[in-house]
């Protein structure tokens, strides 16, 4: 049996889990040593950093090769954006057991319609799969998973699609999905929210661990799905007491990470002498001490490494 971190046990300690976005072994590490519950690997994330859309390109070995390299270094549990299986339930199957060879202790499973496309690439015209076949991957998941503490998670996504006009339409789909999901024996569930009224109801429907999302920077135009102003300033505790075990952060550090990086990109164009960068990049040998294993090296050559004396 392939043991991992268990995000499962870190549920019903009094607290939220909350799980950061990260794309590589540096952001992984920056989330432990940072505090957070537990590592998220997300697929918009995972585009972002290698310069695409979020529209399926990154596939299921992308996934398994980072969670694998993450898992070298970092001991927190690791969540997955699961998409929609990567395929039927056998193909999902085939993925979960891969992840979770890699040191994956969670995957959330969506029911976004074909053609995949992230709720926030324009035009806002996304789909549903049939209801019934994401319960079909949920449940073959649950059923050949190898470790009881692997948590399926299932990811009703009605208010993400544009399936429904009315309100009350989108709420009674919602909530068919959801207990769909759970009947096929989903750990938790993961609805997206834009309102806090929204995130209320949905708790109030539905029993068992609930986890929920939240991006930044979505306040754009009326094209495209925002996050209100209120749930965005609820803060992680607040989010737990409206009954959201758990929390997951998709971009947040990616997207700091790249304005930074832009922002010093210019100042050295501009300064013709990258050393005007040289406070916000700290001291070289500072940076490897704390994100490159160096202690480690230097204890392996201290163990290790053996110096033969010339005869004289």
């Amino acid at each position: 049996m392939v043991t991992n971190p268990s995000l499962r046990r870190l549920l019903g300690r009094g607290r939220p889990v909350w799980i950061m976005g990260a794309h590589d072994v540096l952001s992984a590490k920056i989330v432990a040593r940072a505090g957070f519950d537990a590592i998220g690997i997300q697929s918009l994330q995972m585009a972002f950093v290698n310069g695409v859309p979020d529209i399926g390109v990154i596939g299921p070995e992308d996934l398994v090769r980072v969670c694998r390299r993450i898992r070298q270094a970092v001991d927190l549990p690791i969540v997955v954006d699961f998409e929609q299986g990567f395929g039927e339930p056998y193909v999902a199957v085939y993925w979960m057991k891969e992840l979770q060879a890699a040191g994956v202790s969670a995957i959330h499973i969506d029911d976004y319609g074909l053609p995949y496309k992230c709720p926030f690439i324009p035009p806002h015209v996304m789909g549903l799969e049939d209801m019934d076949m994401t319960a079909a991957k949920i449940r073959a998941c649950v059923g050949e998973k190898k470790d009881p503490d692997f948590m399926v998670i299932g990811r009703p996504g009605t208010f993400v699609a544009a399936v429904y006009d009315s309100e009350e339409e989108k709420r009674a789909d919602w909530l068919r999905r959801a207990q769909a999901y759970l009947a096929a024996g989903a750990d938790a569930l993961f609805p997206i929210c834009w309102t806090v009224e929204q995130a209320r109801w949905f708790r109030a429907q539905v029993p068992g661990p609930l986890m929920t999302i939240r991006t930044l920077g979505t306040k754009i135009n009326a094209d495209r799905v925002q996050y209100s102003d209120a749930i965005m300033n609820v803060s992680v505790q607040q989010l737990y007491e409206l009954g959201y075990e758990m929390y997951i952060e998709p971009t947040t550090m990616i997207g700091v990470a790249a304005n930074a990086m832009w922002q010093a990109a210019q100042t050295a164009m501009q300064s013709g002498n990258s050393s005007v960068l040289a406070a916000q990049h700290g001291n070289l040998y500072d940076l490897l001490e704390a994100w490159m294993d160096v202690a480690t090296v230097r204890d392996y050559r201290a163990k290790y490494v053996k110096h033969s004396t010339p005869d004289s």
